[in-house]
């Protein structure tokens, strides 16, 4: 009964994390479900269910200590600042005759997947969630055994988001269906702004934690 219980608990907290979600992956993945149809956007959705594994059984093995700390916060703020920065500023200076060229182009398959697993890696506030979801799930679990049952409840989580992430795939899929290469170049300058305004606010964030040792 409390694997059941885990279960239906794990997917409750995965369509709530699915719905709610607006980060940087969930713009890139829309993006890339209109501009590469439903075998691009996979691969993006499998990088990310995948890196959001990795943070997840990161924290449940013991790591979740380490990524709480301060020079872990500093040091992945502005990594995933420039990171993020940089890709924000790629969709949006683009020229109208290099995006059709690169839309026309044949879509490497590893390079979706990598930046699904890059891009959700590269977010900080992933691992903090994680951080704060083994925290909340952890909770009236005390006794031997239960840890079991905590991993199955991270479990049912990400392969709730990981199912709502392909429902996007598809919804994109079947929009871009209905866009030309005009509109999708401006979704791609709209998804360039969003994601600079992300990058700027992990700048704010890394200046906000380095602003003690001034």
């Amino acid at each position: 009964m409390d694997w059941v219980i885990a279960i239906a608990k794990g997917i409750g907290y995965g369509l709530f994390l699915g719905i709610m979600s607006f980060g940087p992956t969930f713009f890139a993945l829309i993006q890339m479900g209109m501009q590469g149809g439903k075998s691009a956007g996979l691969r993006m959705a499998m990088g990310i269910f995948l890196s959001d594994m990795l943070v997840a059984l990161a924290c449940f093995f013991g790591l979740s200590a380490l990524f709480t700390t301060w020079w872990f916060q500093l040091g992945f703020s502005a990594f995933a600042a420039l990171g993020i920065i940089f890709l924000g500023a790629k969709g949006i200076l683009v020229k109208y005759k290099s995006f059709l060229e690169n839309v026309q182009k044949p879509v490497n398959k590893n390079t979706n997947f990598f930046q699904g697993f890059l891009v959700n890696l590269l977010n900080p506030f992933v691992i903090l969630l994680w951080v704060g979801i083994l925290g909340a799930i952890s909770v009236g679990h005390d006794s031997k055994g239960s840890e079991y049952i905590i991993l199955v409840e991270m479990l049912s989580i990400l392969f709730t988001v990981f199912s709502l992430d392909l429902g996007k795939v598809y919804l994109s899929d079947f929009i871009g269906k209905k866009l030309n290469y005009r509109i999708y170049f401006f979704v791609n300058r709209y998804v360039g702004i969003i994601l600079l305004v992300i990058g700027l606010y992990y700048v704010y964030h890394f200046i906000k934690l380095l602003i003690p040792l001034l």
